[in-house]
């Protein structure tokens, strides 16, 4: 029992005993957790967090909205252990969409040390996608595998049904709360997905998307980890919203592109067409929120740990390309340009040296070739080289 003392929501979750009293209590089950409740109260709100969790996963019955849930979770990821994170994720499967928005990872190098091996440096500290196979979690809790490269999903106007890779798939509309869907793309993937009210939305590699099957709030929103592109389908009486870590994107109608991948710790917002608001809080005590209007041609960048934004003109062209297979870059940190490789392909890329990720790419890369090609485009542009080791891992080495 006194192991429990010290236990949050997230390591309940993970133990055997806790599990068993809320899938199947007996006698023996009930008394041991009533008493150790008894004995130690100030363990309720952790219980009782870990119950809500279950529960929300596991039963028809408890269904949260997407802001329900997005609080939710930000109060269990304050108390997350590293160390618990792989095995939380394993067990939790219709969680592990909704955990990787919290998860914070560092746009920095650190050494991969191993005593008869040389010192290598990761591009980022990446946060892995929730698991290998692209996939549509629908309301109930069922899941739907997306096996092609480049998926398209379309809903009906009333979110009832949906097509996947032209297979229909009929769904149950709820009356009082929306249904919530997620999509996960992995490393290596793309998907186009239509929603109910028309809006298009490209979800590059490595990305998942939380929205419901059909809107029927005031306002249309959705959720994003990743990268996507959104062609927003015009409705002036129930605005769109997407809600990217802790900044919103208000649009009517509009085209845009945002890049919000968890490890990057910066968010990225490219307007290509119409008018969009973005609202975001600053780091200070006092958190002030702040408002920008983007015109179109404008890029913004938020950094997430310093609460830091700026913003310029720019060519959208170059920063939607990879929706159509392309990546096009002008003079970006080659460190920047070789993760989004990294996540089209789904490989990994290291370098020998830091000071590597420092040089300046300019042009353009076919993602239809294999990664090979790819690199050796690189490397005409910027001096470097690159070996492959017999685990299929890329890297990169200076000239």
């Amino acid at each position: 029992m006194e192991k429990y003392r010290d236990y949050t929501a997230v390591d309940f979750l993970n133990d055997e005993s806790f599990l068993k009293w809320l899938t199947n209590p007996g006698q023996t089950e009930n008394d041991f957790w009533h008493d150790f409740i008894q004995k130690h109260p100030y363990k309720k709100a952790e219980i009782k967090e870990a119950t809500v969790v279950f529960k929300l996963f596991h039963s028809n019955e408890e269904k949260l909205d997407l802001n329900e849930t997005y609080e939710l979770w930000t109060r269990i990821q304050r108390e997350a252990k590293v160390s618990t994170r792989t095995v939380f994720l394993k067990f939790m499967k219709y969680a592990a969409i909704l955990l990787l928005v919290f998860l914070s990872g560092g746009v920095t190098y650190y050494f991969i040390q191993h005593p008869e091996k040389p010192y290598y440096f990761e591009l980022a500290e990446t946060v892995p996608p929730a698991g290998k196979e692209a996939r549509i979690i629908l309301a109930d809790g069922s899941e739907v595998s997306l096996e092609k490269q480049i998926s398209e999903i379309s809903y009906s106007t009333n979110g009832r049904q949906l097509i996947v890779n032209n297979d229909t798939i009929n769904q149950q509309s709820g009356t009082q709360k929306e249904q919530i869907n997620k999509v996960i793309i992995p490393y290596g993937k793309k998907s186009m997905i239509v929603l109910s009210d028309g809006t298009k939305v490209w979800l590059n590699a490595g990305s998942q998307l939380i929205y419901p099957s059909v809107f029927v709030n005031k306002t249309r929103q959705v959720m994003l980890i990743g990268e996507a592109y959104f062609d927003v389908a015009k409705n002036p009486d129930k605005p769109f919203i997407v809600r990217a870590s802790d900044m919103y994107v208000h649009v009517v109608g509009t085209r845009f592109d945002i890049s919000a991948y968890p490890e990057d710790k910066m968010i990225q917002t490219v307007l290509e067409e119409g008018k969009v608001n973005l609202t975001y809080s600053g780091k200070g005590i006092l958190k002030e929120e702040y408002v920008v209007e983007m015109v179109p041609n404008q890029k913004f960048e938020l950094d997430i740990s310093t609460g830091q934004a700026k913003s310029q003109m720019v060519d959208v062209s170059k920063y939607v390309s990879w929706k159509d297979g392309m990546l096009e870059f002008d003079k970006v940190d080659l460190i920047r340009a070789l993760k989004q490789v990294e996540r089209y392909y789904n490989i990994r890329i290291r370098l020998a040296n830091p000071m590597i990720g420092l040089y300046k790419l300019s042009g353009k890369l076919d993602l239809k070739d294999e990664p090979e090609e790819v690199l050796n485009v690189i490397k005409l542009t910027v001096p470097i080289d690159w070996q492959k080791k017999s685990n299929g891992d890329f890297v990169i080495l200076g000239k």
